[in-house]
């Protein structure tokens, strides 16, 4: 094992890469759609090609690299390398006497900035009218191969990261515990965690929080419910899961396209902003922009182009096919306290609870009638909340 010291680390993107990536979105040759008749589902085919030239248009005329670059400077981060990789992540000490330390995790197509709008809610809760004791210490790291990062010379998949993660907590920044959070692939990292590395095993983890399914429970479909959940699953994974099977086998053939053409790597990402979000208004009306603002797309967008990371962030897929999958073996289960949060437009919903505990040593499970997989962005306060009920349960135990 073997760890650095963190070093401070502000983003400062050359102006030649923002005037590269410009270019090539002005020069962008647009092509053939199909017909949808008035009314019809624009994104039936994949990205609506209308809404993409909207969005680059305000790309090249409106959008401001620098002003997001400023607010992605606004907390402390750091750089460390951990077993020879490099590890990029923002570390915000909370108020009050005892903050706990939270880990939390983004995934795909995201990166920490999804949880810019949750970080002070949950560090200083004082801030919004609550109480400063409840503050938690906030570490959040970009994956390998993500944002800033370093590139590993071999895909890490989330079982690996688990591994890196709890060495980042425990030996970099010296929690001797903490309690875990993530969506996406941080389900599947933090669910390693729980798993690998609680402190029922010699980790630090003594909890986690996710917002989405990671680990596989050792059991068979056996209720009705049950049932009924693996056949949904099941058809949205085909209907929806040929991006995942893509990365996951061939991601370096994707990368030729990708790393090319911003227009492309961000169409290919605002599709799954668009499908995975809770795209309704206050009267069910669907668009995306119910559910982030163009400069929130188009950061999060920018994070992959300005450091180059589309190719090597689609390795993480195939880490996890090298690694073993992402089942737990029989006879075994997370035993440290888990939080469920369910959201209901969330791309991979959760089996149901009856499957869940056979995995699962739930203490929270809580349902909610709005939100969906970038649930940080997309509900704020419900999600904040939400992480800062789990952690008070799992300090009163």
């Amino acid at each position: 094992m073997s760890v650095s010291a963190p070093v401070p680390f502000k983003i400062d993107i050359p102006q030649i890469t923002l005037d590269v990536i410009a270019t090539k979105v002005a020069a962008y040759e647009w092509h053939e759609m199909p017909e949808i008749a008035e009314g019809g589902n624009r994104w039936a085919y994949g990205t609506d090609m209308v809404y993409m030239r909207e969005l680059c248009d305000y790309w090249l005329k409106s959008y401001d690299w620098r002003k997001a670059e400023e607010k992605l400077n606004r907390f402390p981060q750091f750089k460390v390398t951990v077993d020879e990789q490099e590890i990029h992540f923002i570390h915000v000490k909370g108020s009050g006497s005892n903050p706990e330390p939270v880990l939390m995790t983004h995934g795909w197509p995201g990166s920490v900035f999804e949880f810019f709008d949750v970080i002070e809610q949950l560090a200083h809760p004082e801030k919004f009218g609550g109480n400063a004791e409840d503050g938690v210490t906030l570490v959040l790291p970009s994956l390998p191969g993500y944002a800033f990062s370093g590139k590993p010379k071999t895909p890490i998949g989330p079982k690996g990261t688990a591994a890196l993660w709890d060495k980042l907590m425990r030996d970099v920044l010296g929690y001797k515990t903490y309690i875990a959070q993530g969506g996406d692939w941080g389900s599947v990292v933090t669910s390693f965690i729980g798993y690998n590395h609680s402190t029922l095993k010699g980790g630090g983890a003594k909890a986690i929080h996710l917002n989405m399914f990671g680990l596989r429970p050792p059991a068979f479909p056996e209720t009705e419910e049950e049932k009924a959940w693996a056949a949904t699953a099941g058809l949205t994974f085909e209907l929806e899961g040929a991006y995942l099977r893509l990365q996951m086998t061939k991601p370096q053939t994707l990368s030729y396209g990708m790393m090319d053409s911003p227009v492309g790597a961000a169409a290919w990402i605002v599709e799954k902003f668009h499908a995975w979000s809770d795209k309704r208004d206050a009267k069910g009306n669907e668009h995306i922009e119910n559910a982030f603002s163009k400069d929130q797309l188009l950061t999060s967008v920018m994070i992959y182009l300005v450091t180059k990371t589309f190719n090597t962030a689609t390795w993480f897929y195939r880490g996890m096919f090298e690694d073993g999958g992402n089942n737990m073996a029989p006879g075994t289960s997370i035993d440290i306290p888990v939080g469920i949060a369910c959201y209901p437009k969330e791309f991979l919903i959760f089996p149901p609870r009856s499957l869940m505990d056979k995995g699962y040593n739930i203490i929270q499970w809580n349902e909610f009638d709005h939100g969906g997989h970038f649930a940080a962005m997309e509900t704020k306060d419900v999600f904040a909340n939400d992480v800062r009920t789990f952690v008070k349960a799992v300090k009163a135990q």
